[in-house]
C-alpha cells in the first residue's frame, strides 16, 4: 500500500492537476492507493486574508474573496472538462456530474460562515473552519480529474479519519483514535478498488469540529495516513527533484554546487530538517521511522526522476 501526497504547486493550475491524475492512474494500477492533497496553490494565503479581513471588520470584502475563490475553483473544474463543455463556467451545467454540486454546497458554506460571522466571533475555531475549505475544495477536483482518467476515486474529508486535541490552528492527532477511525474510514474504500483522496492539513475534534494541523501539514497528514495504514511507501510529490545537501535556490545565486541526495537515513533527514532544510518537516518523519515505512519526494513534473528515497537502510549524506 502507498500514500501520494500532492502539494499545492502540484495543484496549481488544470493542467498540473491532470498530470497529477496521470501519475496516480500509473502508480495506482498494482498497489492500493490512497492520495492526499494539499489546498490548490495560493487558496490558503487567500483564505487567511479572508479571516483578517473579518477580524478587521472588513465583511464585505472578506465576502468578495469568497467569491473569488469559488470562481477560481470553478474555472479549475471547467478547463478539466467535467461536464462542461461549451459551458459558460459561471453557470452549473444543467446535466453535471456530482462535484458542481459538492463544490457550489461548499462555496455556499464558506460564504454563510463568512457573512454571518463578526469580529468577535471570529476565533481560532471559526478560523479552522475557513481554513479547512482550501483541502475540502482541492480533493473533489481531483478526484473529478481522476474519474476522468478512469480511476474510481472519492473524495475523503479527513475529519472522518483524524481525531485531534480542540488546539483548533495547531492540533495533535489522538493516534490510535486515528487509526481506528483511518483504518474504518478508507480500507473499505480500497477493498472495493477506490482511490481515497483524502484532505491533508485538517483533522476534528472528538465532538467533530473541524480543526487544522498548522500551516503546510499536509506532509504530516499523509505520514498520518501511513501509519495508521501501515503503509509501504509515503511519496511527496512536489516541484523538486528531492533533497539536496543545501537549497539549491541559494546556491545557485553563490554559484556553490549542489547535490541530490539520493538515498537518506531517517536519522540524516531528520538532521537537516531540523537545521532548517524545507523539504521535509521533522514531525512527517517521525511517525513513518517507528514503522519503517519508505519515505520518498518526488517531482510531479519531472514524474520520470526517482528523486530520495527516506528510510531505515540508508547511504549516508555527503558532508
Amino acid at each position: 500500500m502507498q500514500v501520494l501526497k500532492f502539494g499545492g504547486s502540484s495543484l496549481a493550475d488544470a493542467s498540473a492537476i491532470q498530470r497529477v491524475a496521470q501519475i496516480v492512474r500509473d502508480h495506482s494500477r498494482d498497489e492500493q492507493t490512497v492520495v492526499v492533497c494539499s489546498a490548490c496553490a495560493g487558496i490558503t494565503n487567500r483564505l487567511v486574508r479572508v479571516s483578517e479581513l473579518v477580524r478587521a471588520g472588513h465583511s464585505v470584502q472578506a465576502l468578495n474573496e469568497t467569491w473569488a475563490i469559488r470562481s477560481q475553483h470553478r474555472a479549475l473544474l471547467a478547463s478539466i472538462n467535467v461536464g462542461v463543455a461549451n459551458q459558460d463556467v459561471d453557470e452549473i451545467p444543467i446535466q453535471v456530474p456530482r462535484i458542481w454540486v459538492e463544490l457550489e454546497d461548499l462555496g455556499a458554506s464558506l460564504r454563510a460562515l463568512v457573512a454571518g460571522t463578526s469580529v468577535n466571533y471570529a476565533d481560532a475555531a471559526w478560523t479552522a473552519r475557513v481554513l479547512s475549505y482550501g483541502e475540502r475544495a482541492s480533493t473533489r477536483i481531483v478526484a473529478a480529474a481522476l474519474q476522468q482518467v478512469q480511476v474510481g476515486a472519492q473524495a475523503v474529508d479527513a475529519t472522518d479519519c483524524v481525531e485531534t486535541d480542540d488546539d483548533f490552528l495547531n492540533a495533535a492527532p489522538r493516534w490510535e483514535e486515528t487509526r481506528v477511525r483511518t483504518r474504518e474510514t478508507l480500507l473499505p474504500l480500497l477493498d472495493d478498488e477506490i482511490v481515497p483522496v483524502v484532505t491533508g492539513f485538517i483533522g476534528a475534534t472528538s465532538a467533530g469540529e473541524i480543526t487544522t494541523l498548522g500551516r503546510n501539514s499536509s506532509d504530516f497528514s499523509a505520514a498520518i495516513v501511513g501509519d495508521a495504514l501501515d503503509a509501504d511507501e509515503v511519496c511527496l510529490w512536489t516541484d523538486v527533484d528531492g533533497v539536496y545537501d543545501r537549497d539549491p535556490r541559494r546556491a545557485q545565486e553563490t554559484g556553490d554546487d549542489f547535490t541530490l541526495l539520493e538515498h537518506l537515513s531517517y536519522d540524516e533527514a531528520l538532521q537537516m530538517a531540523e537545521r532548517g532544510a524545507k523539504v521535509v518537516h521533522p514531525g512527517t518523519i517521525y511517525p513513518l521511522k517507528e514503522k519503517n515505512i519508505i519515505l520518498r519526494i518526488r517531482n510531479t513534473f519531472r514524474p520520470e526522476h526517482s528523486g530520495t528515497r527516506i528510510g531505515p537502510a540508508a547511504q549516508s549524506v555527503s558532508r
